[in-house]
C-alpha cells in the first residue's frame, strides 16, 4: 500500500516538474500574433481562439514522432474539443504548403493544419539563436492568449505526454 502511495506521489512530482520546466521559451508569455498559412490559402491566427485552450503543435511531416504526435493530439480534440479545447498545427518544413494536404489526408487530422517558415517558427516557439530544438514542439496556449507550457520534441514531457496533456488540457480548461 505504501508503495503505491510512494509511486503516486512520485509520478505527481513529475507531472509537476515537466508542466514548470522551460527547455528554451519563457513561460508564461503574450502568445504569437503571427497568422499561420493554410493550404487553402486561409490564414488563422491564435488570437481568433481567445476563450478555448489551444495546443499548437509544430512539426515536421518527415519526423515519425511528430506523426505520432499528431496522432494522439486528434485523440485530444476528440476528447476535448466539445468542452473548449482547440488543436492546431503548423509544419515548418521546406515545401509545407505542398505536403500538408495529402500527409492530413494520409493521418486523417481533423484540427487545422498549416505551415511556417523557419523564421516564422522560431518567433513563434520563442527559440533563442542558435539552438535547434527537437520537434515536435508543444505549446500549450490559455483562454487569454497567453503560452503557459511548452515542450520540445527532446523533452522528458514526451515520456508521459499522454497524461501531463491531459492534466495540463483539464487545468487550463478549468481556469476562468
Amino acid at each position: 500500500m505504501f508503495t503505491n502511495v510512494l509511486r503516486k506521489f512520485s509520478r505527481g512530482i513529475l507531472v509537476l516538474l515537466l508542466m514548470t520546466a522551460a527547455v528554451y521559451a519563457k513561460e508564461p508569455r503574450p502568445a504569437s500574433d503571427m497568422p499561420i498559412p493554410l493550404p487553402s490559402g486561409k490564414k488563422i491566427r491564435l488570437q481568433q481562439y481567445a476563450g478555448k485552450v489551444v495546443l499548437l503543435v509544430i512539426f515536421s511531416t518527415e519526423c515519425k514522432d511528430c506523426v505520432a504526435a499528431l496522432q494522439f493530439v486528434e485523440t485530444m480534440q476528440k476528447d476535448y474539443g466539445p468542452k473548449g479545447f482547440q488543436a492546431l498545427a503548423a509544419a515548418g518544413d521546406d515545401n509545407a504548403q505542398y505536403l500538408i494536404e495529402p500527409f492530413v489526408q494520409r493521418y486523417k487530422i481533423s484540427f487545422p493544419v498549416g505551415f511556417l517558415n523557419q523564421t516564422e517558427m522560431i518567433k513563434m516557439g520563442d527559440i533563442p539563436l542558435g539552438k535547434r530544438p527537437t520537434a515536435p514542439i508543444f505549446l500549450f496556449i490559455d483562454k487569454r492568449n497567453v503560452v503557459r507550457f511548452q515542450y520540445f520534441g527532446d523533452s522528458p514531457f514526451f515520456k508521459t505526454v499522454d497524461g501531463t496533456t491531459r492534466s495540463i488540457i483539464e487545468n487550463l480548461l478549468k481556469e476562468k
